[in-house]
């Protein structure tokens, strides 16, 4: 008599991070998508790579930007002989100043403290998942990454200096500085960071981790 053939496993179901409707998991090849049936957004890539280097790299590359970009001025505006070199803490101070401390908290966080919390436990993450090394709090530094990643404004921020700029220019002569290139660079390092921060494969990592 033959052993009996064991269960099938049960499926597996993820929501859609767009409509939330419930979408079977399964295996993926390499460079595979996973689409929602409703609205057709992606809900799970399957990364061609496997590697998390690449993103490792970027997170420390955007750690060492962040302290850059906030030390060294981004502009200098002169009007009529008085000249200003601006940094990112500059605004918030001004709006602190002029009373009014939730925008400047606002900005604080979306400008500085919130990338730095992303890109710092997105680091963290990645970097134990590629030494093999199970640090204590992955797990949590792992969601906190997750929730961090809508604050991460910094590419916001580099668009909304140029407008400002623009205005600016009709007032004085406004000069860029070094500080706008960090600024830059740290938002193209962010942009591609999160796309090359593959969470199936982190997850994946984390399990044979614990």
């Amino acid at each position: 008599m033959s052993p009996p053939s064991p269960a099938p496993e049960p499926p597996r179901w993820i929501s859609c991070p767009e409509c939330e409707a419930p979408c079977r998991d399964r295996e993926l090849p390499p460079g595979g998508a996973l689409r929602c049936r409703r609205c057709g957004v992606l809900v799970r890539k399957q990364s061609e790579t496997q590697s998390l280097q690449p993103a490792w790299a970027l997170t420390s590359a955007g750690l060492l930007l962040i302290v850059l970009a906030n030390v060294t001025p981004i502009l200098t505006f002169d009007v009529a002989g008085n000249t200003q070199s601006n940094l990112i803490v500059t605004g918030i101070f001004g709006l602190f100043r002029q009373g009014y401390w939730p925008v400047a908290l606002l900005v604080a966080f979306a400008g500085i403290v919130g990338p730095a919390l992303h890109l710092g436990s997105m680091w963290y993450v990645l970097a134990a998942c590629c030494l093999r090394q199970s640090w204590p709090g992955l797990r949590q530094a792992d969601h906190l990454a997750e929730r961090m990643e809508s604050w991460n404004l910094v590419p916001v921020y580099a668009v909304a200096t140029v407008v400002a700029v623009v205005k600016l220019d009709m007032l004085g002569t406004v000069s860029w500085q070094v500080g706008a290139l960090w600024v830059v660079i740290l938002s193209l390092c962010s942009l591609f960071a999160m796309q090359l921060f593959d969470r199936d494969l982190v997850n994946k990592r984390l399990e044979a981790l614990a």
